[in-house]
């Protein structure tokens, strides 16, 4: 009974919290129409952007809006729950493969560590901290931006990327699970943490609900599982995401392009210096972000 009392509230909690996102990407969405037709309405006329307004607002047009943000609750859902669940589906760890061949790849230096030492500065650590909080904002601005865009066929090949990359990344976290280097070499991070207490609290409370599903491949009754708890290092979906609107934009805005390129790279450092990623989980990242909007072009 308390096994199945567990199980209904992170059910609940799961649906909850995949509703609230999905209405958080159709709220984006109303407000990237919003800022579009503003735009037009600046370098168009009014006129020209209440015919736009007048397109937007067609059935077909509002059908996109809700089966998009359908798409970004299913999408969650299937990352959230299988992520969570990769320590009792797949017990084996990677972190020291990917340790060595990162050291590999940099021709014996660890990239954490030389960062760290390079820039021992504790406000770049909090500035660090701060901006790497900022990433679900940044997201939902990123799907706001290339979810309305004003061509159908354009929406539907960003929302087939975007699914590509998420799911994908999913299943390449259950095949080669790791924690991260801020778990598998705490004592590195240490110094770093005291200055980044957001981060901090979160690698902690990870860490707590990672033990418990561990429990819960041995056999032991589970607590309440969060599914958006869930620990994965390899690839990193943070640059990734980023990444995929830098590649999208390349050839839709210059400015966006920009935008998504700078966050990348600073999604990349900050990912490195807090310890979630090794610099290889980024890289995979780029790597899928690309595959992922060239499939999306492809199908969509």
């Amino acid at each position: 009974m308390r096994v199945l009392a567990h199980l209904r509230f992170a059910i609940f909690l799961s649906l909850a919290a995949d509703w609230m996102f999905g209405a958080a990407i159709g709220a984006a969405l109303l407000a990237g129409f919003a800022v579009r037709l503003a735009g037009l309405a600046a370098s168009h006329g009014p006129s020209f952007a209440r015919r736009r307004l007048g397109m937007l607002l067609r059935p077909a047009s509002l059908l996109d809006i809700a089966r998009l943000s359908l798409l970004g609750l299913l999408v969650y859902w299937t990352h959230t729950w299988l992520k969570v669940m990769v320590p009792v589906l797949n017990s084996t760890l990677f972190d020291g493969v990917l340790y060595r061949l990162e050291n590999v790849v940099h021709f014996g230096i660890n990239p954490g560590r030389f960062i760290l030492a390079l820039f021992p500065y504790p406000f770049l650590w909090r500035a660090v901290d701060t901006y790497y909080a900022t990433f679900m904002p940044s997201l939902l601005l990123g799907i706001g931006w290339a979810g309305t865009a004003f061509v159908r066929r354009e929406r539907a090949r960003f929302a087939a990327g975007f699914a590509i990359l998420w799911i994908s990344g999913s299943w390449i976290y259950l095949a080669l699970p790791s924690l991260g280097p801020c778990y598998v070499f705490p004592a590195d991070y240490a110094e770093m943490r005291r200055h980044a207490p957001v981060q901090a609290a979160t690698q902690d409370l990870l860490a707590r609900h990672y033990a418990m599903m561990c429990r819960l491949r041995e056999g032991s009754p589970p607590g309440r599982i969060a599914p958006v708890l869930g620990i994965g290092a390899m690839p990193s979906l943070h640059v990734a995401a980023q990444a995929f609107f830098a590649f999208w934009a390349r050839r839709r805005s210059r400015f966006v392009f920009r935008l998504a390129a700078a966050c990348t790279a600073l999604t990349l450092f900050g990912s490195v210096v807090t310890g979630w990623h090794y610099a290889l989980d980024g890289y995979a990242g780029l790597a899928l972000a690309w595959a992922s909007a060239r499939a999306g072009e492809r199908l969509g």
